[in-house]
């Protein structure tokens, strides 16, 4: 893009929201550690069945045409200027690789890694929640050496601006750091790493990936849409494609839960309720609902109503039934209409979020219930929305008992435009042979895993029957946001997208694995949506040759 057009896009946002750059920011509210740059990239089986590939993309026979010194001069000018460019020596499975960093103006800190030998492809991951990560944040480091190992260029971006210095979406005071954050900032990182690696190794990329969740997820989406030449395959985890509805979504949990008394331990009782009314409604009694959508859950019916004057972690009083209730039915008008989604039956329990336990309260737990004396990380990313970014100019004051949900969402329509990945218009990433696919956990309680539903189903509508032909969606049971949960959350979606668009081989499934430490507990087929992977009523139900993918009955 050059400075005519990037100006161009920050005139037009700048109108979006108010004419001028927004006012400057109140103090930002200082976050959890939690959520203060969380960081969504790769998923936990990434690359793990590239040896077994049918692709060889591991081959990196290409080798540099030139020093990496001489990149950093070569590569600055106009709105970039390469701060770094060094060359790191081999370091176990690590190869040796040239390591870029440069910033683009205003601030988007970016990097690209070129290593030693070149597997001829891109990949490129995102980022999580208001992002602002540091790019060695341990999670970040990990991928990116995930893919060095394999002989990718890699990449990545903050999307302009620094997390430890404005936290959550307090950057927002700034039109420009907005629109870096809305979209601008992947495609202009894109745009650059390919500008290195031509220059890096005389000739670019033939294939190039996108790889990340959460954030990373909707990134991966408008970049099909609003740029659909910058990757030839597309790996988009549980995106927030509704960004600005599930804010407003937030806001509608927050007032359900007010005063309500809801506990985690309560919330472990709602879950053996579900589990004892719906688990076996898919054919096998494992913990794990196929599609949650098929459990007809009441909790003012199925669950242990508490005695007048009482309450306790084994029943529920009506107004905990009644918050139960709204939250799993989504958003509702003050007429009754339908709005956004809720959260579905089977996320009630806490359990282990991310692996190796660096993380284990998830479920209802820290997401929507919050732990003591903490928020909810829901209320957390809601208020700063609410506050930064929803109605063009900081609402410092802003009550979530103060929202009108029948006109305030009416009123995001400029920050809708910018942030929101909703287009269904996916042609473009078509015509160019592109490939999407899409996963979500169905136990996810950061983001409805319904938005994906809804996201999908709009998709083929739009494009047709034979949209499945370069997009395709995976949901998968018991999983939490991104990973953790009680299903099978560690697959390698990745090794699938290369085959499907170098080999032309479309994934009719994807092989997926629960682990328990060391040992894989159970592996399971993850299956293109509308199909689930069903039982065969004879085999071990902890191995994926009992299981076959098929419309649900």
């Amino acid at each position: 893009m050059t400075q005519r057009r990037t100006g161009l896009r920050l005139a037009i946002a700048a109108s979006l929201l108010g004419g001028a750059p927004l006012a400057a920011q109140p103090a930002p509210q200082q976050p959890s550690d939690a959520v203060r740059g969380i960081s969504e990239s790769a998923g936990t089986g990434t690359f793990s069945r590239a040896a077994q590939s049918g692709v060889p993309y591991t081959l990196a026979p290409q080798q540099p045409q030139q020093g990496c010194d001489s990149l950093r001069a070569g590569l600055s000018g106009g709105e970039v200027t390469i701060t770094s460019a060094t060359s790191l020596p081999a370091s176990g499975d690590i190869p040796a690789y040239c390591r870029l960093r440069g910033v683009i103006a205003p601030e988007i800190q970016f990097e690209v890694n070129l290593p030693e030998h070149w597997n001829r492809r891109f990949y490129m991951f995102g980022n999580g929640g208001y992002a602002g990560e540091d790019l060695d944040a341990p999670a970040r480091r990990e991928t990116r050496e995930a893919a060095l190992r394999r002989g990718f260029v890699v990449a990545s971006n903050n999307t302009g601006h620094d997390a430890e210095r404005e936290p959550l979406g307090s950057f927002a005071g700034s039109t420009a750091k907005m629109v870096d954050y809305a979209f601008r900032a992947v495609h202009r990182t894109v745009e650059e790493a390919r500008r290195a690696t031509a220059a890096y190794y005389g000739r670019p990329p033939a294939y190039s990936y996108w790889d990340a969740c959460s954030t990373g997820g909707r990134q991966g989406l408008i970049s099909a849409q609003r740029f659909p030449d910058d990757f030839d395959g597309i790996l988009a985890g549980a995106p927030v494609s509704n960004f600005v509805d599930t804010m407003v979504n937030y806001v509608w949990n927050d007032r359900a839960l007010r005063g309500s008394g809801l506990t985690p331990a309560k919330m472990g009782t709602v879950s053996q309720a579900v589990m004892a009314r719906c688990d076996a409604a898919d054919g096998l009694k494992d913990g794990l609902l196929a599609d949650p959508r098929r459990c007809d859950f009441d909790p003012a019916r199925d669950v242990k109503q508490c005695a007048a004057g009482q309450d306790g972690d084994d029943c529920l009083t009506a107004p905990q039934a009644r918050a139960i209730s709204a939250i799993n039915t989504g958003i509702r008008l003050p007429d009754g209409t339908p709005y956004f989604h809720g959260f579905p039956v089977g996320s009630e329990a806490s359990g282990p979020s991310l692996p190796g336990g660096t993380d284990s309260a998830g479920g209802w737990t820290r997401w929507i219930i919050p732990l003591p004396g903490q928020p909810s990380r829901q209320f957390e990313y809601a208020m700063t929305f609410m506050q930064n970014m929803a109605f063009g100019k900081p609402r410092p004051d802003f009550e979530p008992a103060s929202f009108d949900f029948a006109r305030d969402p009416a009123r995001m329509s400029a920050v809708r435009g910018l942030v929101n990945a909703t287009d269904t218009d996916l042609s473009g990433f078509r015509r160019r042979g592109g490939k999407l696919i899409m996963y979500h956990g169905w136990a996810d309680t950061a983001l409805t895993p319904l938005m994906s539903v809804e996201y999908y189903e709009k998709a083929m509508a739009r494009n047709g029957a034979s949209t499945p032909d370069f997009f395709r969606l995976f949901m998968v049971p018991g999983m939490f946001h991104c990973r953790g949960g009680f299903g099978t959350d560690s697959f390698d979606a990745m090794t699938s997208l290369v085959e499907w668009v170098e080999a032309g081989k479309a994934p009719d499934s994807i092989p997926a694995a629960q682990r328990a430490g060391d040992r894989i507990a159970r592996r399971r087929p993850l299956c293109p949506y509308p199909q689930v992977a069903t039982y065969d009523g004879k085999g071990n139900p902890d191995e994926a040759a009992s299981f076959a993918c098929g419309m649900p009955k």
